[in-house]
Formats: structure tokens, sequence, C-alpha cells
């Protein structure tokens, strides 16, 4: 893969970000978590987004989510359908191979 150059980084990473949250849509019982949740969990940096988007030199793409689930589903069975379908997502959309997706739920919504 070719070398990204650091100017282009912050426009993929918001891209990649806006891909996931996207994917976010697609899966029955997530919402975005735009509450003070975040900042407990140490992610003080994504200010206005729930996604925090990392590429490494080769290409590689590790994202970081804070997200709620809705009351009464499996918490593991929608954290990992999301965890998929942002990997199909973002690998069909960009040039980018997911390395890693880490999913936090914030909250459970009734």
């Amino acid at each position: 893969m070719e070398e990204i150059k650091p100017q282009a980084i912050s426009r993929y990473t918001s891209i990649v970000a806006s891909i996931a949250n996207e994917a976010i849509k697609k899966v029955q019982g997530v919402s975005k978590e735009d509450g003070v949740v975040k900042y407990r969990l140490g992610f003080t940096g994504l200010k206005n987004t729930n996604c925090h988007v990392y590429i490494d030199d080769e290409g590689m793409v590790s994202i970081d989510m804070v997200v709620n689930v809705n009351f009464g589903l499996s918490i593991p069975e929608v954290v990992c359908e999301l965890q998929e379908t942002i990997k199909q997502d973002v690998e069909s959309a960009t040039k980018f191979t997911v390395k890693r997706i880490n999913v936090n739920v914030a909250n459970v919504n009734i």
C-alpha cells in the first residue's frame, strides 16, 4: 500500500468515522452515545463524535466507538453485529483494512 501523507490522515479519519457512524443506523438496537459517559471512559478527545479512528503507516484502521444498546437485547450479539457491519462498510468503501473495532457500551436505553 502506498504511504499516506500526514495532511490526508485527518481527512481519511473523518471519512472512516462517518462510515462507522452510518453503520450504527443499520444495526437494530444500537444508538450513538452523545452524552458525558465517554468523558468518564477517558475519550475526552472525541468531543462531538462517539467514534475515534486511528490509521497506522500500513493502512490498517483501528476504531474506538461509544454506543448505547436498547434494553432487552443481547449486548454481545448486538456489538458483534455492529463490528461486522462496520468492518464490511469501511473495507468496501475505502482502501483500508480494519485491524480492530473497540465498541464500548455506555448505557442501556430503557
